[in-house]
């Protein structure tokens, strides 16, 4: 059972905030349509928006077991640190591909005044480009995540308690962007819905740091060893 769980409190942090409204598209007080568009936007920020709760988790908690860290905060943070750059490194080089395609395509970057073979190498190099820069976006999102359910940015190397602790930064920022600047719009819902869900998949969240503890003697405010 503690092996699933780290499965189910990500699957549950993620889906929460879809499943909760499953009812309201059900009994027809929203359309199936934007029930399905309010899910998929949820899954497409996922990646980022955990990515950005894990930076804040990773920070606080360091901050909080600072005086046990003893100079050796570097080779705690080589993991994460490496996952990290990896996914907004992977993220920028995309965004780039699309702004530099986008200036193109508006006609920013004209062909003029080259010559007329360069310039249509340049447009076969901009429709391969194109082609290139969906196939990675795609890509992208299909991996970012099964990769962080995975290994969430590597922060297991600093503290096993931290992939269930960003779950719970994750969560109840989903819940105050549902309730402040909602995707779409929907009907009058009470605040209860989204705050059900977020508390829902936090207490998931605390079950797992409960167990790790009991099963492993894993304690919130202590370090375990740095990794060698």
């Amino acid at each position: 059972m503690t092996s699933m769980l780290p499965t189910v409190r990500f699957w549950a942090g993620l889906a929460i905030m879809a499943v909760i409204k499953v009812p309201l598209a059900l009994q027809g007080q929203v359309h199936l349509l934007t029930w399905a568009a309010d899910a998929g936007l949820r899954l497409l920020m996922a990646p980022v928006a955990l990515a950005l709760s894990a930076l804040v988790a990773v920070t606080v908690f360091l901050t909080l077991v600072r005086h046990q860290i003893h100079g050796e905060l570097l080779s705690r943070l080589w993991g994460p640190l490496t996952a990290f750059t990896a996914f907004f490194g992977h993220l920028l080089v995309v965004c780039a591909l699309w702004v530099g395609l986008a200036v193109f395509i508006t006609g920013r970057i004209t062909v003029d005044g080259f010559p007329e073979a360069l310039g249509a190498v340049l447009f076969i190099a901009a429709a391969v480009l194109a082609i290139y820069a969906t196939a990675r976006m795609i890509g992208f999102f299909i991996h970012a995540i099964p990769a962080i359910h995975r290994y969430m940015f590597r922060t297991m190397e600093i503290h096993p308690a931290l992939p269930a602790l960003i779950t719970i930064g994750y969560v109840w920022e989903m819940a105050a962007q549902d309730l402040l600047f909602p995707f779409l719009q929907w009907p009058d819902v009470s605040p209860l819905l989204p705050l059900g869900g977020a508390a829902t998949a936090t207490l998931i969240a605390l079950w797992e740091i409960h167990r790790l503890g009991a099963l492993h003697g894993v304690r919130l405010g202590v370090l375990p060893p740095p990794p060698r």
